[in-house]
């Protein structure tokens, strides 16, 4: 459910959990990709082909606890892991990814494997990724308080779908610019929970598309610069678009970054984050502009780690971004 009618719901002296449950067994048709501030930490959650950018091992961890204060608020959590494999001079990539989100009573889970090839392309080179796993969405009808009990609309207990996912995507570099698009969702899955009143509780999660483009721009004093980039998603009923700007201050293996991120309509975010050898941290907060106002913020922790690791036993070229240093 796209996040400002979320935000137009909770203005109003209704229950946030029974407009959901009631949009839920209506045959809900959603949008349930979860946005994470810090998106350029956790590429690979919105496109499989954002791995090899670096030649190493990556692994990271995202929190993103949105509109902060109110009781059944979004939580999401994402843990991905991605490394570069011999085969083929190191063209080959492989990752594994999981994801857990919480609105309300509903649960939405996520197990996916990627895969991308990368391909020179002149002074640059393109991945292109594929991504397959399985999708859970789950519903606990026992949290939910009614003023009539046993209302046969309704289920008690706890009801799960599971179902296939697919997705798909390119990422071009060059230099210190790149560019990305890529599709989830690609089979359009049909989640199905079970039955209330003879009618199928069901969910239709539509594909997801993202657009991204960035690049890196380095100043006269060698140890700073700065980096613009755009993320752009949207499932044709749904669009969001964020417009992010980063200063990096990076000194022998420190790095230090402030930055800020604009979504017309939305929001207005401010993040900040360091690294010291191997290890990012980065945090954000966001500040809605419309709906539930900027004390209502969502808060962003990622944790990411870089290494060299090579499971393999080879040597291999290491190609850095200040991205990841």
């Amino acid at each position: 459910m796209p996040l400002l009618t979320l935000m137009n719901i909770m203005k109003r002296p209704v229950s946030l959990l029974l407009i959901l449950c009631l949009a839920v067994f209506q045959d809900l048709k959603a949008q349930s990709d979860a946005h994470f501030n810090n998106f350029l930490e956790v590429e690979n959650f919105y496109n499989p082909a954002a791995m090899n950018r670096n030649g190493r091992t990556n692994v990271v961890g995202a929190l993103s606890m949105q509109m902060a204060g109110y009781t059944h608020a979004p939580v999401s959590m994402f843990i991905g892991a991605n490394m570069p494999v011999p085969f083929g001079e190191y063209r080959n990539s492989l990752g594994v990814s999981m994801f857990n989100e919480t609105l309300g009573l509903f649960t939405n889970r996520r197990l996916l494997f990627d895969y991308a090839y990368k391909i020179g392309m002149g002074k640059g080179w393109m991945n292109i990724g594929i991504q397959a796993g399985v999708m859970s969405e789950e519903f606990n009808g026992s949290g939910l308080k009614m003023e009539t009990q046993n209302d046969p609309a309704f289920p008690t207990g706890n009801e799960r779908g599971t179902v296939g996912d697919l997705g798909a995507g390119i990422l071009y570099v060059k230099g210190e610019f790149w560019a990305g698009a890529s599709a989830q969702h690609l089979n359009f899955p049909h989640v199905e929970f079970g039955k209330t009143e003879g009618k199928n509780i069901d969910m239709e999660i539509k594909p997801t598309l993202y657009l991204t483009t960035g690049c890196n721009i380095g100043l006269r004093n060698p140890l700073l610069s700065v980096q613009p980039c755009i993320l752009m998603q949207s499932d044709v009923d749904f669009w969001r678009l964020d417009m992010s700007v980063r200063g990096y201050y990076q000194y022998e293996t420190t790095l230090l970054y402030l930055g800020a991120t604009y979504s017309p309509g939305i929001s207005v975010s401010a993040m900040v984050g360091g690294k010291v050898r191997d290890v990012l941290i980065g945090y954000a907060y966001e500040f809605y502009t419309s709906g539930v106002g900027a004390l209502k913020g969502s808060h962003d922790l990622t944790v990411s780690w870089q290494t060299d690791l090579d499971l393999f036993k080879k040597g291999k070229n290491v190609h850095k971004s200040v991205r990841y240093l």
